[in-house]
């Protein structure tokens, strides 16, 4: 072999290298952000791209060297974009939202949600069964799933009143402290965690739960199901390196496994 055909080839191989690795470097460079959205539902989707299932979602797709754009828009708009396409994922949503709206989720599931009631301290009211919602008002909040029972309970009923928005609990807080209704239903750590940031907490109070936990993903559009997937591996990572816990741990989650430790 003379001297030129070894440069030569010492010359194709090493650009090909060069080729190989520009376009790895260009295609990681050149990745698409996902738009993922929720509402504020604070310590699962808080502001400032903060919370801890907005965290562990954040994590795990940089884990897989996806970035991601994450935008707070009223959560019942966010099922139909999402369902529609035009968003490829959202945040904390249920098994009912899952089969209502068409979602992907791989099966992995971020956390609990629990199906809680609050009065103001002054107001002597205890939930037991369906039947005391009878004669009280209630707020709820627009495309939120209470599960099939409660479901059918404010379908059939005028006494729910509906928050939407970006911030739909803060609104609710806010009306049930002005006499707007009697009770709120929501979850109780987002409740809780809401009415201490609005120094609300000590004018409000448990007043029971009702049902089992619903258990909570995030949720992809069909178009999207190798993000779905990505996100699963992103998340096991996570779980192998321990970052996994620090984050539920900065939060106070004790585990999403377990649906009765979500307790702040």
């Amino acid at each position: 072999m003379t001297l030129n055909t070894a440069l030569t080839k010492l010359f194709a191989c090493t650009t090909a290298c060069l080729l190989c690795l520009s376009s790895l470097w260009s295609a990681s460079l050149s990745a698409k952000p996902l738009l993922i959205a929720s509402d504020i539902w604070c310590p699962y989707v808080c502001e400032g791209q903060t919370g801890y299932v907005t965290e562990l979602t954040k994590r795990a797709f940089a884990e897989m060297d996806q970035p991601v754009h994450f935008i707070a828009v009223p959560f019942n708009r966010a099922l139909k974009e999402v369902q529609h396409g035009n968003i490829d994922a959202i945040l904390a949503v249920t098994p009912e939202h899952v089969s209502q709206f068409n979602l992907y989720t791989d099966e992995v599931v971020v956390g609990y949600a629990s199906k809680d009631f609050y009065t103001t301290t002054g107001f002597a009211w205890q939930f037991n069964q369906l039947e005391d919602l009878d004669n009280v008002q209630v707020g709820i909040i627009r495309g939120y799933d209470y599960g099939e029972r409660l479901n059918d309970k404010i379908a059939n009923s005028n006494r729910f009143y509906i928050a939407t928005g970006n911030q739909p609990l803060t609104m609710n807080l806010k009306r049930l402290i002005k006499g707007r209704f009697h009770v709120m239903l929501g979850n109780k750590v987002v409740i809780q965690n809401t009415a201490e940031k609005l120094a609300l907490d000590d004018q409000i109070r448990f007043a029971g739960t009702f049902g089992e936990p619903l258990p909570l993903y995030v949720g992809f559009n069909q178009g999207a199901t190798k993000a779905a997937k990505m996100f699963n591996q992103g998340l096991t990572k996570l779980k192998k390196t321990g970052e996994y816990q620090q984050i539920l741990d900065k939060y106070n989650i004790e585990h999403p496994a377990d649906p009765l430790a979500l307790t702040p």
